[in-house]
């Protein structure tokens, strides 16, 4: 099985980039994680710095994957952040969102907490993604917002779960294990990104490529078209994965 990816990420016309990703081969496949510091708190890009990061080192010494082991990893980075805060007295502060994909030999498993996102396709079609932990997808839920309407939403940026709240481990959003097919992608990206690009246009994008390189550069183009609302670009990161039976 191969497993090729891209990494993509602009601190867009904010002073600082708040996001972070990391991508890490390990002893049972790949570990892929992306995290956006909450905008506006002092503090949010060490709060993704430390979720990224403990997430590769924790995948580093893991001799395979496993979902119990994807929500140890959350839970780790979670608690790397709530010890930071207590250290720096910034409880107020130093929050941030979590995606996280493992790839084994047999599995993939994916999990968030945030508003980031994930998306799988197979065969180049979309079938899913995660949904955000967020006042305007709850919303959404119930029938109160129009999906379409999340992504500019007056309450778009109110998240009701981040790392550096407290919360317990069920609170942790795993998706069911996905077994390799041979034929498989991934999106994990920030707001900044899956804001200004819509699910059909992914889906477009993703037909018109045949790794993952092309896929990331056809929504880049797509996304630099429909960036037109004026105001600060915010920090866009995003990486795409593409898994086939090639060595």
């Amino acid at each position: 099985m191969r497993i090729r990816y891209k990494t993509y990420t602009d601190v867009g016309d904010r002073e600082q980039n708040e996001d972070r990703l990391a991508v890490c081969r390990t002893r049972f496949g790949y570990c892929f994680a992306v995290a956006d510091g909450l905008g506006g708190l002092d503090l949010g890009e060490v709060a993704a710095e430390l979720a990224c990061t403990t997430v590769a080192d924790y995948a580093g010494i893991l001799p395979a994957a496993s979902g119990q082991k994807l929500e140890q990893m959350f839970w780790a980075a979670q608690q790397a952040v709530l010890d930071r805060q207590h250290q720096q007295h910034s409880e107020s502060q130093m929050k941030t969102t979590l995606n996280v994909v493992l790839v084994d030999d047999k599995n993939i498993y994916w999990g968030h907490v945030g508003d980031s996102r994930t998306y799988y396709a197979e065969n180049s079609r979309l079938l899913r993604r995660t949904f955000d932990h967020s006042v305007t997808q709850m919303l959404s839920a119930i029938g109160q917002v129009k999906d379409g309407e999340i992504r500019f939403h007056e309450d778009r940026s109110k998240l009701l779960r981040v790392l550096g709240t407290p919360w317990t481990k069920s609170q942790v959003e795993l998706e069911p294990d996905i077994p390799l097919k041979g034929s498989q992608q991934l999106l994990l990206c920030t707001d900044g990104f899956w804001e200004y690009i819509t699910e059909e246009q992914i889906q477009i994008c993703l037909e018109e490529a045949n790794d993952p390189d092309i896929w990331m550069e056809n929504m880049l183009e797509l996304i630099s078209r429909n960036d037109h609302r004026g105001g600060q670009r915010d920090n866009r990161t995003a990486i795409t994965i593409w898994i086939d039976d090639g060595e």
